[in-house]
């Protein structure tokens, strides 16, 4: 079971499109002051970019010995990330390369606790690919697309954001 992601454009503003502070002297600060929000979608793609790192180390090594997979996921995003390597080991397999990301966090609610927010990303798995863990042969796929929408849930819990869960859009592409 191989996670992955494509992403929507945001229709929140970005830090770099907000206007800059002014302070009482009635001039510009040097540079801008981030929204709560943008700082939280910051700290979010922060953490969708360690999760798939675990993913990556967990899947080429088979093993998740000394991951800190918890500092990232919790929940059924945690419990897929030992799921695929489960089955990759299972079949012999490791998976090489990299995927190609392009994450966009599409909604956040920091009004109601928990806090949460949506990360839509288009990943490419082009590269990643599941090989023969003694040959290093590539494994037959069941299907030679390799970009997919996905869609993920992350929480905060007053200290940190987690990817809690994710969904994968096969009937089309991105």
């Amino acid at each position: 079971m191989l996670m992955t992601a494509c992403g929507g454009a945001g229709s929140h503003p970005s830090a770099d499109s907000a206007p800059p502070s002014v302070p009482a002297s009635g001039s510009p600060s040097a540079s801008p002051t981030l929204s709560a929000a943008d700082a939280a979608k910051a700290k979010i793609l922060a953490t969708y970019q360690g999760f798939w790192k675990i993913q990556e180390e967990a899947y080429s090594t088979g093993n998740l010995n000394g991951l800190p997979v918890n500092t990232y996921a919790v929940g059924q995003a945690a419990a897929g990330i030992t799921s695929s390597v489960d089955y990759y080991n299972s079949q012999h397999l490791v998976v090489r390369g990299h995927p190609q990301l392009s994450p966009q966090v599409t909604s956040v609610n920091l009004t109601t606790a928990p806090y949460s927010a949506t990360i839509t990303d288009c990943v490419d798995t082009t590269t990643f690919v599941p090989v023969d863990a003694t040959t290093g042969q590539p494994e037959k796929l069941n299907s030679s697309v390799h970009r997919h929408i996905w869609t993920f849930t992350a929480t905060y819990d007053n200290v940190q954001w987690y990817i809690n869960s994710g969904s994968i859009n096969r009937s089309g592409t991105c």
